[in-house]
């Protein structure tokens, strides 16, 4: 009985060993992924700027203004463009021409790419300059692969992102 705990005992440690090594890894693989401009940021939930209690258009409960998202939402980010496929909550000063167009989406050629490291994480500064609605978008990184983005736009409310990093 003794021998049997004991080799459970040392089968637990390993295992433990080895997911430390795979965290390492990735907080490896995501480092190099932002250095190299190949990642996708995915949203899990977002904060629109505005209290839905302000505006009663919203059909979401009153004084919560963090919503999960159902749904697959990204930012793509790659040396030559940057996608984004986000859906929007808050005030829109203008309403979009094609009614599919609703939420952010938008694709970037033409941009300026700052990265910034701050206390273990990644700041990271995008300003389209081919895209004239959206003004910045601004990603915060954490080395475990966590993230938020926030967007400013010229017609619409600032709004905030949840999510975590994919590296492809």
């Amino acid at each position: 009985m003794k021998r049997i705990i004991f080799i459970l005992a040392i089968a637990l440690l390993m295992m433990g060993c080895a997911s430390t090594q795979n965290a390492a890894t990735t907080q490896a693989e995501i480092e190099q992924k932002i250095n190299e401009q190949r990642y996708t940021f995915v949203a899990q939930s977002v904060v629109p700027t505005e209290d839905s209690r302000f505006n009663p258009r919203l059909m979401f409960p009153q004084g919560n203004n963090l919503y999960q998202l159902t749904s697959r939402y990204d930012l793509k980010v790659t040396p030559d463009s940057v996608t984004a496929y986000l859906p929007f909550f808050g005030r829109a000063f203008t309403a979009p021409l094609d009614p599919t167009k609703g939420g952010i989406q938008f694709t970037s050629t033409k941009f300026t790419y700052k990265k910034n490291i701050r206390k273990n994480n990644f700041h990271i500064t995008i300003l389209p300059q081919d895209v004239s609605e959206i003004q910045s978008i601004y990603l915060t990184i954490s080395p475990s692969g966590y993230g938020s983005v926030q967007i400013t736009s010229t017609n619409r409310t600032p709004i905030s992102y949840h999510g975590i990093i994919e590296t492809p």
